[in-house]
């Protein structure tokens, strides 16, 4: 077989997947539980239609600017979905912190501030790229945050719910994985290059199992964040504010 041709489909294969899974959603109203992912899903399969119309009708270097600077409205939708996820739905109460309520509001404007004027011009890919990675990077810490945090507080999940974190979390160990492989060797290519690609796939493979088959209804947990869990995570908050500023708070 023509590896060419099954990289190609490797590559595209996430299309239709997307295009049932916005279905599903849709059709269970799915779109009402996790509105952030919905508009994930669509964002992400315009953007894929955008880049199959440029990869086939333009040019290659077309294709390499159009897909990292589409790149970057994927990576906002993911941080959406990131929050909506952990924040919204598993630590409604954590809104109460200051911190962890802007967190994701301040790395989308991040993102847009960072990316805007390196996308409107055409000579610097290369630094969107560095920029993207960094902001991935940042994506990747999040979560990992977040599911830490969620196994240390016992935490329970709907069937919904993991299956979102699973296809974020299937990404984020691939991303890191390729980062180190490129940051070791930058030379090396072929499996390397589609490991994303993979991932990427894996994902949409496992939210259309989930979306396809209907959740049973299950009581909704409202039980209030102890005192002591808000304290935790305040002195989280400054531990984390002490790692970004350099300065420490009061003895």
């Amino acid at each position: 077989m023509d590896l060419s041709v099954f990289w190609q489909f490797v590559g595209w294969f996430s299309l239709p997947v997307l295009a049932i899974l916005a279905g599903a959603l849709a059709w269970r109203k799915a779109y009402r539980e996790f509105p952030f992912f919905f508009y994930y899903i669509i964002a992400a399969e315009a953007v894929g239609l955008g880049r199959l119309f440029v990869y086939y009708y333009l040019s290659r270097s077309a294709y390499a600017y159009t897909y990292w600077v589409s790149d970057a409205l994927i990576t906002l939708f993911a941080l959406l979905t990131t929050y909506e996820l952990f924040l919204r739905r598993l630590f409604p109460r954590f809104h109460k912190t200051r911190f962890y309520r802007g967190l994701f509001p301040l790395a989308a404007v991040l993102l847009s501030i960072l990316t805007a004027p390196i996308a409107l011009q055409t000579n610097q890919l290369h630094r969107l790229l560095v920029t993207l990675h960094v902001l991935d990077f940042l994506r990747v810490a999040i979560l990992l945050f977040f599911v830490g945090l969620m196994l240390a507080m016992g935490r329970h999940w709907s069937r919904s719910e993991f299956a979102i974190a699973l296809g974020l979390a299937v990404q984020a160990a691939v991303l890191l994985t390729t980062f180190a492989i490129w940051t070791k060797n930058p030379d090396i290519h072929g499996l390397v290059d589609q490991l994303p690609t993979i991932a990427y796939d894996v994902a949409c493979l496992i939210w259309l199992v989930t979306f396809l088959r209907p959740e049973q209804a299950t009581p909704v947990l409202t039980a209030a964040v102890s005192p002591e869990i808000l304290d935790q995570a305040r002195k989280w908050e400054e531990t984390l504010k002490e790692s970004v500023t350099g300065k420490k708070g009061p003895l």
